[in-house]
């Protein structure tokens, strides 16, 4: 779980793993242990996260509205 005292600011381009399987309405899915970026955090919203792409077809997830609880920081990013 990602603490309320870090703010959007801190949050920011950092590095987290998700804890548990998430999936946008699109139907692009993370699984639990991946690592993303958060890309932007919006007060009531949520999280937005993005994943890198995949070497071999270039895919990516980018997925709104994810809770902090669903997510732990990766520290020395």
């Amino acid at each position: 779980m990602i603490p309320k005292k870090y703010t959007g600011e801190m949050l920011r381009g950092r590095k987290a793993r998700t804890l548990k399987d998430i999936a946008n309405k699109g139907g692009c899915g993370i699984s639990a242990g991946s690592i993303v970026t958060i890309i932007n955090v919006v007060r009531g919203k949520g999280l937005y996260i993005k994943t890198e792409k995949c070497p071999q077809c270039g895919q990516y997830a980018y997925i709104t509205g994810v809770v902090r609880a669903e997510l732990e920081l990766i520290e020395g990013d």
